[in-house]
C-alpha cells in the first residue's frame, strides 16, 4: 500500500492547512477547546475518541503550535494558541455549512456573541462588497512556485471575467458555476 502524500510539500496553503488540521478528529478536538475543553479525558469523553488517537492528535495539535500543552505530565491541559484561535472563522464556517446542508437548518449548536447574539453567516467579502462562488477568482500569489504558475497559465479564463492578465498568469481560474 503506497504511503500517505505530505500535503504540506504541495505548493498550496489549503493543503498544507489541511495537512495540519485535516481529519475530522483534528476538527472536533479543536472545537472542542473553542467549548472549553482543556483536560485529556473531557476529550475523549466529549469525542469517545480511542485514547491513542485522541494522545497522537493532541500532540501533533501542540507541535503545529494550534494547542499549547501545561500543566503536569500526569495531568496535562491544553489551551489554543493565537494560531489556533486563529482557526475560528475557518470552523463556524464549517459549522455553518453543515447546519444548512447536513441539519435541515436545524443547527445543534448554535454560534452567538457574548450577549447571546446569533453569529452572521460566515462570507467572503472585497473593498466592493460580497465575494460569491461566481465571482471569485484565484491567482498565483508571491510564494507560487513555477509549476503553479504554470497551472494557472493552463486554466480558461473565466467567462466575463474583467480581470486583466498579468505577466505572471494569462488565464484565471473561476470556481463554482458558469
Amino acid at each position: 500500500m503506497p504511503g500517505k502524500t505530505d500535503l504540506s510539500e504541495l505548493n498550496c496553503s489549503l493543503a498544507r492547512t489541511l495537512e495540519v488540521v485535516g481529519d475530522w478528529w483534528t476538527l472536533l478536538i479543536v472545537r472542542d477547546a473553542f467549548l472549553g475543553v482543556h483536560r485529556f479525558g473531557d476529550f475523549q469523553k466529549s469525542l469517545g475518541i480511542a485514547k491513542n488517537i485522541l494522545a497522537a492528535r493532541l500532540q501533533r495539535l501542540a507541535a503545529s503550535g494550534i494547542l499549547e500543552r501545561s500543566g503536569s505530565e500526569r495531568r496535562p491541559a491544553y489551551q489554543l494558541t493565537d494560531r489556533g484561535r486563529a482557526l475560528l472563522p475557518a470552523v463556524v464556517a464549517l459549522m455553518q455549512w453543515g447546519d444548512r446542508w447536513l441539519s435541515a437548518n436545524k443547527p445543534p449548536v448554535v454560534v452567538t456573541d457574548e450577549k447571546g447574539r446569533p453569529v452572521a453567516s460566515v462570507k467572503l467579502q472585497s473593498a466592493a462588497g460580497d465575494v460569491t462562488a461566481k465571482t471569485v477568482r484565484f491567482h498565483p500569489g508571491p510564494g507560487a512556485t513555477g509549476r503553479t504558475r504554470a497551472f494557472f497559465d493552463e486554466l480558461p479564463l473565466p467567462d466575463g471575467s474583467d480581470v486583466a492578465p498579468s505577466n505572471t498568469a494569462k488565464k484565471r481560474r473561476q470556481i463554482g458555476p458558469s
